[in-house]
């Protein structure tokens, strides 16, 4: 059994422009006090605060002189300037499909926004954008520390202006980071802030769970692992995004498979596929899952009916295809699928490594020495250095 990921979430970083003068201020030290800073621009102090609080409109010259003041140009202020590159970057990050001059470009963009940034907000939305470029690329160590930049700052935005957004944004996609590196030091700390600031966000909470869900099971605690499975559901049937309860569910299936209880784990599978109709690969994907269970339950006629169903639809996501196909191997008594699948070059290493040990099983299973032998040693030529090449549960 397996289990299904989130995506990096992203937001724009425009806000007021008195928050962003008093950003500014504050980057700069004592020296920008109000008081001080009244006293450089040569207005009365409590002028300068209804200008910062928005309850006074700042005019054109008066924003002249601010700007001035701070050593900066109205355009920089008002970060006219950056617009530009930032609509780029975003439409890059929006589009369908991305191509790798498109990635590079990306990643140049952000570089740029996030050197170029300044203000608490200017700089916590750059970094998160440049690690959600990373996280595209596949740098997720990179990813990673730019997101904990961005941690920086929006704890600090939401400390002073109660602003909860960025805080959101970048705690989601550092349990993100933390779940695909499999690397869990540090995350209470962060995992406590999301739970005090976001109690009442269900979707906040369902992703919170989520990760602690991955946590245990990479430390092998597989019951804490499964209840925050089915904490994390509980929490996204709160959103009503079907997407992400399907997923919910998916999870919980892989907990009960990996504690025996396939009864269950086809009972929430089998509703799973229900709602991921509209979801292409994540339905494909639950599929796979029931197919897996139907197959630990010995039931191999439902399990090739459900794969000829999904046949067609499984086309489109060409490893999850030939992992049906494997399935339908183990299903029909039939080696010709997974070989075909330990064929096709075109398709991944770990799903090649996942037709030679169904093949392996199945010559094992019929007592034929040789064709066990071939395709071990296959199985190693192209794993290189690994004797044991996975652990395939479909049995």
């Amino acid at each position: 059994m397996s289990t299904l990921v989130n995506s990096s979430a992203s937001e724009l970083n425009r806000i007021p422009l008195g928050r962003r003068i008093s950003e500014l201020m504050k980057e700069k030290g004592e020296a920008y006090s109000i008081r001080g800073f009244a006293t450089k621009l040569g207005v009365n102090r409590e002028l300068l605060r209804n200008m910062l609080n928005g309850t006074r409109t700042i005019v054109p010259s008066e924003l002249q002189q601010i700007a001035k003041g701070l050593g900066i140009s109205v355009e920089r202020l008002k970060q006219m300037d950056t617009v530009k590159r930032e609509l780029e970057l975003e439409a890059i990050l929006q589009a369908k499909s991305r191509t790798k001059p498109m990635m590079m470009n990306a990643n140049s963009l952000a570089k740029e926004l996030a050197e170029f940034a300044i203000g608490a907000t200017e700089r916590g939305y750059s970094f998160n954008n440049l690690g959600r470029v990373q996280y595209l690329l596949r740098h997720y160590d990179e990813a990673h520390e730019s997101w904990m930049v961005a941690m920086k700052f929006a704890k600090e935005i939401h400390e002073d202006c109660n602003d909860s957004k960025l805080l959101y944004l970048v705690t989601a996609n550092l349990m993100l980071t933390h779940t695909i590196r499999n690397e869990y030091s540090n995350i209470e700390d962060m995992l406590h802030v999301v739970e005090k600031a976001f109690a009442d966000n269900p979707r906040a909470m369902g992703l919170t769970h989520y990760t602690r869900m991955k946590m245990h099971e990479a430390r092998g605690n597989i019951d804490r692992a499964r209840k925050h499975a089915y904490l994390s559901l509980e929490n996204y049937e709160q959103t009503y995004d079907a997407l992400q309860i399907g997923i919910a569910m998916i999870n919980i299936a892989h907990f009960e498979s990996l504690l025996l209880n396939f009864t269950e784990a086809a009972k929430v599978l089998s509703n799973a596929i229900n709602i991921l109709h509209p979801y292409g690969y994540s339905l494909v994907f639950s599929v796979n899952e029931y197919v897996k269970v139907l197959l630990k339950r010995g039931e191999r006629g439902t399990a090739k009916d459900l794969i000829f169903s999904y046949q067609e639809k499984s086309k489109l996501y060409p490893d999850l295809h030939n992992k049906l196909l494997i399935s339908r191997t183990v299903a029909e008594r039939n080696p010709i699928f997974a070989e075909r699948v330990s064929n096709d070059s075109d398709s991944s290493f770990e799903v090649r490594l996942l037709a030679y040990k169904c093949l392996i099983e199945y010559y094992s299973s019929i007592d034929d020495a040789e064709s066990v032998l071939r395709y071990y040693k296959k199985g190693r030529l192209l794993s290189g250095k690994h004797s044991e090449f996975f652990d395939w549960e479909a049995k």
